[in-house]
């Protein structure tokens, strides 16, 4: 089993309290840094050192002279070397650590043999302490790795110390006696265990990183977008390692009293498990739900490359009729099935619209975020409710929606009449200054038809549906988003959008597959 399977899943299938968790990349990344400014200081160390025994500025014997020199030139290429090796992209972060333990061995080592002779050459007596002391400390915080193998690449540090001691009085170039192998010994010792209770806490912490980056069976891997509701990391399952977005509901968004953190951890799992028997294929997939033992509740849902209309539109300006009809057809493709399982989605906005590649589709539309959807006729545990979540967006809400009456199709309908304002006109359909303003005009006001307001011909057919679906009385909106798909196909005079027409764009505007930050930071809003 173990030779069949890597080390990484077989620490995920058997998780526990004692598990060794794989340190964060985050945490080697920033170790990496840390080792290429020691090695840089250093390489300058040295450098300075060296410039100083040229100079004569330091009074020593010849023979003290040619030690030190030889001492400062092979410490100094030591860490210019590693120095090097952190610079080299090709060298994985992993790979540079490994290098930086045999670095420490070897300049422990050089050390332990250029400082004892020098000194007594210098005054016939050797030191207790040496600078050996000083790297295993150093090197035990700047590097995290498994503390057994911490404690090994320490003790192999000190005992090049005696060892260094031992080898010049063998050759005869020293004189040593039983007192000097035992100071050098109680130093190298007392280096060693401040090293292993110093490289010990350093990858306690970078562990309970990793154990905290762990949700759902995902490991968190970089933070892509944080918001007034939480954060969104990108993920990787960690049996599967298949890429995710995870959505966090940050317990600061959750704060009250028991039974409304139960309450609202109730609402959030049956939501979900509607949410995630959608099957359109132009649904965001969810993957995963649950709350982690910091209260904080996460959604785990498919990874997308592409952005959201919002952004699309602020990038690319107002959008061509025949695209436009071609996304809404889509958006409608989910609507329809969300609300023939009485779900109404109560967000749709632009943030909440992604276009993206999926497989070889280009122009892809995907509905996101049914965190605020709700059944049309409340169940009997409808009294669930969040604390501190606002029910809507309020450029996007319908009226019967910012007056608490009851929701159905239509509402969903005339949020997807202001999407489709803005992408037709890159403008909202009322501009405020204020939420409440937007909320009256939304309610009270006749917005201006979109050919009113946009740079391009608008087709009649379709600039009337959209300012029916804009309608006050939801009576007065197309009844479904099969009807409204219908009547979407209608608006069009000649050729619709074709996959050809949306291959070229992307080929010509996004022609690689994106960044994938920016994609999941837009997949997720919050």
């Amino acid at each position: 089993m173990k030779r069949l399977l890597p080390k990484k899943l077989l620490s995920a299938l058997r998780r526990s309290a004692t598990t060794d968790y794989e340190l964060p990349d985050e945490v080697v990344r920033a170790s990496r840094n840390r080792v290429r400014v020691a090695a840089l200081l250093g390489a300058a160390a040295y450098a300075l050192l060296l410039g100083l025994e040229m100079s004569g500025a330091v009074p020593a014997s010849a023979l003290e002279h040619r030690i030190d020199v030889t001492h400062d030139i092979a410490g100094a290429a030591l860490c210019a070397l590693l120095l090097l090796l952190s610079i080299v992209p090709a060298l994985p972060d992993r790979g540079l650590l490994a290098a930086a333990l045999v670095a420490e061995v070897l300049l422990c080592g050089l050390i332990s043999i250029a400082a004892p002779w020098a000194s007594f050459v210098r005054t016939a007596h050797l030191p207790s302490h040496t600078w050996a002391v000083s790297v295993i400390i150093l090197f035990a915080l700047l590097v995290p790795v498994r503390p057994s193998i911490a404690r090994m690449v320490s003790l192999a540090c000190t005992l090049t110390m005696p060892a260094g001691i031992a080898v010049l009085d063998l050759t005869g170039r020293i004189e040593a006696r039983a007192g000097d192998y035992w100071g050098v010994s109680v130093s190298g010792l007392i280096g060693l265990a401040i090293a292993s209770v110093a490289s010990r806490t350093a990858y306690r912490a970078g562990r309970q990183d990793a154990i905290a980056q762990e949700v759902g069976g995902y490991q968190m891997r970089e933070l892509i977008g944080r918001g007034g509701g939480g954060e969104v990391w990108k993920g990787e399952h960690l049996l599967l390692s298949r890429a995710a977005a995870i959505k966090l509901i940050l317990p600061e968004r959750l704060q009250g009293s028991q039974e409304a953190l139960d309450t609202a951890l109730a609402r959030f799992r049956r939501e979900a498990q509607i949410t995630s028997d959608l099957h359109s294929p132009h649904t965001v997939q969810l993957y995963d739900f649950g709350a982690t033992s910091a209260d904080s509740l996460y959604y785990v849902m498919e990874l997308l490359d592409g952005m959201n209309l919002q952004h699309f539109v602020y990038r690319f300006g107002a959008i061509e009729p025949r695209r436009v009809v071609h996304w809404m057809l889509q958006a409608c493709h989910a609507l329809g099935e969300a609300h023939e399982r009485g779900l109404i989605h109560r967000d749709i906005k632009p943030m909440n619209l992604f276009v993206c590649r999926y497989g070889r589709d280009v122009d892809y539309i995907k509905v996101l975020d049914f965190g605020l959807s709700k059944p049309a006729e409340q169940a009997k545990d409808m009294t669930l409710t969040a604390p501190g979540f606002t029910m809507g967006t309020p450029g996007y809400m319908a009226p019967e929606q910012i007056f608490g009456l009851p929701v159905s199709p239509a509402t969903d309908l005339y949020a997807l009449g202001c999407v489709a304002y803005w992408l037709l006109t890159a403008a909202m359909p009322f501009e405020a200054e204020t939420q409440g303003e937007m909320l009256r005009l939304h309610a009270q006001s006749a917005p201006p038809p979109p050919s009113a307001r946009a740079q391009q011909p608008i087709p009649p057919r379709l600039d009337a549906l959209v300012l029916q679906c804009l309608a006050k009385e939801p009576v007065e909106r197309p009844r479904d988003a099969d009807e409204l798909s219908a009547r979407l196909v209608a608006c069009i005079d000649g050729a619709p959008w074709t996959d050809a027409e949306a291959g070229a764009w992307w080929s010509s505007n996004l022609p690689t597959s994106g960044d994938a930050r920016a994609a999941a930071g837009a997949a997720a809003t919050i």
